[in-house]
């Protein structure tokens, strides 16, 4: 088990934070039918098939030599190519190693198609009881028939297609949930209807939370609020003293409310493959 993150200032939480988010994708090459999670000692990285998704998560090149650093660029490409993926992703985070690793990617044919704004929180004094809108309760996901029910609501809250829902659903199901597990999801319900979602993902010593989503019909009625409440209620609980997230323009005030602030950014390169001929 790692040691727990208890301040944002402490050594070690970059690292920390991008293991974090790349655990998310990683449990993808772990819980996927046919999709494999490998690492190197320099280069963590996913496949599972032609059409993804597929990518490298963390990169930790030992040396400073262009050489070394084009020539494992270049493998990586070659071996994506070599497994017929139409594109792989390439992320670069705040203890990616070098410093420049972007310009590398860049030389190599990889572009830079988006970009993370990571938040986080110091879980360091006790939060106050959640007070929940009227009508409306949260329950943790335990079971399989609960799981289908919340990755249906996830799936049209981020009007996400058929097959990445599917690929979700199959990942958090054989990479566990629940007690004693790394993965934590939760519904929350409005007038026993599940209308809301959250999880949470314990890994390298601090709690990432994702997946924060709420029908459309059952927005700005304070129900996303009460779910980032009650994750981080549950957080504290678990043990744990820091937690991040990934924000959007439409959830950032929400976010600085409840005290998250911006902490870094993740920068996400992508390679093409030309369609044969």
């Amino acid at each position: 088990m790692s040691k727990i993150i208890r301040s944002l200032a402490e050594e070690g939480i970059l690292s920390a934070l991008d293991q974090n988010f790349a655990e998310e994708m990683a449990c993808f090459g772990r819980g996927l039918p046919g999709g494999e999670l490998h690492e190197d000692g320099e280069l963590t990285w996913f496949l599972t098939g032609p059409s993804g998704p597929n990518g490298v998560l963390l990169t930790d090149f030992h040396t400073d030599d262009p050489a070394h650093i084009e020539t494992r660029i270049q493998e990586t490409i070659q071996y994506f190519q070599h497994h017929q993926v139409q594109r792989f992703g390439w992320t670069v985070g705040p203890s990616s190693y070098p410093p420049d690793l972007a310009n590398f990617l860049e030389e190599q044919g990889l572009e830079h198609r988006d970009t993370t704004n990571c938040m986080a929180l110091a879980l360091t004094q006790p939060r106050p009881p959640v007070v929940l809108p009227p009508d409306f309760h949260i329950s943790e996901v335990t079971k399989e028939e609960e799981l289908i029910i919340k990755c249906e609501v996830e799936k049209i809250s981020f009007g996400s297609s058929e097959i990445m829902a599917t690929h979700y659903r199959q990942s958090y199901t054989n990479n566990g949930f629940g007690p004693h597990k790394a993965w934590h999801h939760y519904i929350g319900w409005h007038q026993n209807k599940p209308v809301a979602v959250a999880a949470i993902l314990l890994h390298a010593g601090i709690a990432g939370i994702y997946g924060i989503g709420t029908l459309p019909e059952a927005r700005r009625q304070g129900f996303t609020t009460a779910m980032l409440k009650h994750v981080l209620s549950e957080i504290e609980q678990l043990g744990y003293a820091a937690a991040i997230l990934a924000s959007s323009e439409q959830s950032l005030s929400i976010y600085q409310k409840l005290g998250f602030r911006n902490f870094c950014q993740l920068y996400h390169y992508a390679y093409f493959f030309q369609a044969a001929e």
